[in-house]
């Protein structure tokens, strides 16, 4: 399985990496949301953990632009906020998963193998 990470934290990418890869290829690595979204259209992963809040566009907008161009990816958006109306945005954007980033360690590789499966992956409510 290929995945694009993005996060504009540098340690905290390291780590996703650092996750990922033990078990999948990373492909490319972003720092901000228009950089995801060119790894996204030129690698072309089969999921892509995008954090929520990133310079340029973030990581609903990606998940948005990459839904509409029909693109099949599963998305993972990997956030520091527990909250249900931001859990539902990502839903609606198109977005197959959402991990809490104090989880991550726990839940990141279950969500992207969901996602790559196109099973969804949500934490419960809070």
């Amino acid at each position: 399985m290929r995945i694009v990470l993005a996060d504009d934290h540098p340690k905290w990418l390291q780590m996703l990496v650092s996750i990922v890869e033990v078990e999948y290829q990373v492909v490319a690595t972003a720092a901000d949301g228009t950089s995801a979204l060119q790894a996204i259209f030129h690698h072309k992963p089969d999921v892509a953990v995008l954090d929520l809040e990133m310079p340029g566009l973030s990581g609903l907008d990606v998940t948005r632009k990459v839904m509409s161009n029909g693109h099949k990816l599963g998305v993972v958006i990997c956030s520091a906020h527990v909250s249900e109306e931001i859990m539902e945005a990502a839903r609606e954007a198109g977005a197959l998963g959402y991990v809490f980033k104090h989880n991550c360690a726990r839940d990141l590789l279950p969500a992207v193998e969901a996602a790559c499966i196109g099973r969804p992956s949500f934490p419960p409510s809070q």
